[in-house]
């Protein structure tokens, strides 16, 4: 349960009117408020259930501008400036029709548009893969290069000797004349296997 239904009901049970206001914004979204006025509470009114409006700043369709900056508190209710709805119909105007783009009212103009963009985006992937190859070029030139030195650096001149022969030397051993006890017949075992 939310402050304001808790406060509905403390009221309701002391025999005081609840009465609440709703006021719309621009974009449909209903608010709802026990006055509109700053340090009220406010909330976001939906099917099921009263939400606190988040912070930030939001317009009425009156041409209100609510500002929130705790949620679900009014910090400051004002009018907008015509000098603010000037700015935003001149950013709007300029956003439909700069000359080089088609308006996006009609469907030939959003066809022009989209030609437009597929011809732009066309332009920027053969930039970028002309780029890419001239990348992969250069490192695959520079990797060589590398290779081709490690390998010098590492190799060294050697001189084949056919008529090297393997000497073996002849272990001397001692106590060969003893007697040859069970261990030393398992070690001979083992070793000279």
């Amino acid at each position: 349960m939310d402050a304001t239904s808790k406060i509905n009901k403390i009221r309701t049970l002391l025999g005081l009117d609840v009465i609440l206001e709703t006021k719309k914004l621009e974009n449909g979204t209903t608010f709802e408020s026990e006055k509109f006025e700053a340090g009220s509470d406010v909330f976001i009114l939906t099917e099921d259930e009263k939400i606190p409006v988040p912070v930030g700043t939001y317009s009425m369709e009156d041409g209100v501008e609510l500002t929130v900056e705790k949620e679900g508190v009014i910090a400051s209710l004002g009018k907008k400036d015509e000098d603010e709805y000037e700015k935003e119909e001149e950013k709007e105007e300029e956003m439909r029709d700069d000359g080089k783009e088609a308006a996006v009212d009609d469907w030939a103009g959003m066809e022009k548009r989209i030609k437009n963009l597929e011809d732009a985006v066309a332009d920027l992937k053969g930039k970028v893969e002309a780029e890419t190859e001239e990348e992969e070029a250069e490192e695959a030139k520079a990797e060589v290069e590398e290779e081709k030195e490690e390998l010098s650096a590492h190799v060294q001149p050697f001189k084949h000797n056919p008529e090297k022969q393997n000497k073996k030397t002849k272990l001397t051993t001692w106590g060969n004349n003893r007697v040859r006890t069970t261990e030393d017949r398992v070690f001979n075992q083992i070793f000279n296997s």
